[in-house]
């Protein structure tokens, strides 16, 4: 079995860890799929919460694939950031309504200025931060607690906050959280990803002249960040 965090300069390691991680997540899609075709044969109506568990499913496949393909794309210095004007405010607007579509049993509390707040962004790669923030909110918080989304300004730049009441985060464990292929050795092997989803919001956050990062402590939820400058050119 392979390590928690082991050495990927070993490429047959990565494979095989990728390999079941994808598997955990087809397996429980096709179950789910093969009872739906059960119920259809029998005439029988689909529950809605099948197939919003297919869909949430279907989400954490594609994420999987694409952070495999950006990982590969920064190797080979392939990652291109496109940058236009974009209105910060209705950006998070859409990222949750996307949200709300996948989860639309998590309830929401949203704080967003009334200002409207321009930076200089791609729109793909910084909704994929907000999303993959989003997503570990919902994967390992409770089904029934809230998830906080602030946006708020501090002189040249702004800060967006996502928020859970999750089981939190230790210290020695944020020190390594955005690192290339770390997953947190306390989480369980049906939650833990590739590694790679906070590695890949660090990348494009420096792309765009910010920062990312977390407050947490253990049993008290976590809170991640994301910085950027307002009206950059």
């Amino acid at each position: 079995m392979a390590k928690d965090n082991p050495d990927f300069s070993d490429a047959h390691a990565l494979l095989g860890m990728a390999a079941h991680e994808l598997k955990n997540t087809l397996g429980p899609l096709a179950m789910t799929l093969q009872m739906c075709e059960r119920r259809l044969a029998a005439g029988q109506a689909i529950a809605p919460e099948d197939l919003a568990f297919a869909r949430a499913q279907v989400r954490r496949l594609s994420q999987q694939v694409n952070d495999l393909l950006d990982a590969t794309r920064i190797d080979a210095e392939q990652f291109p950031v496109k940058l236009v004007s974009v209105e910060l405010g209705a950006l998070v607007q859409q990222v949750l309504e996307g949200f709300r579509r996948v989860h639309g049993d998590r309830r929401l509390v949203t704080d967003l200025p009334l200002e409207p707040l321009t930076v200089s962004a791609d729109p793909e790669r910084l909704s994929a931060v907000l999303v993959n923030f989003l997503d570990n909110s919902a994967r390992y918080s409770p089904e029934n607690s809230a998830i906080d989304i602030q946006v708020r300004r501090a002189g040249d730049r702004v800060r967006v906050a996502v928020t859970d009441q999750g089981p939190g985060i230790s210290a020695q464990n944020q020190a390594r959280l955005f690192e290339r292929y770390f997953r947190v050795p306390e989480t369980s092997e049906s939650t833990r990803g590739l590694g790679l989803g906070l590695y890949l919001c660090r990348i494009i956050a420096a792309r765009h002249g910010g920062s990312v990062g977390v407050q947490s402590a253990p049993g008290k939820g976590a809170t991640f960040w994301l910085d950027l400058p307002l009206g950059q050119s």
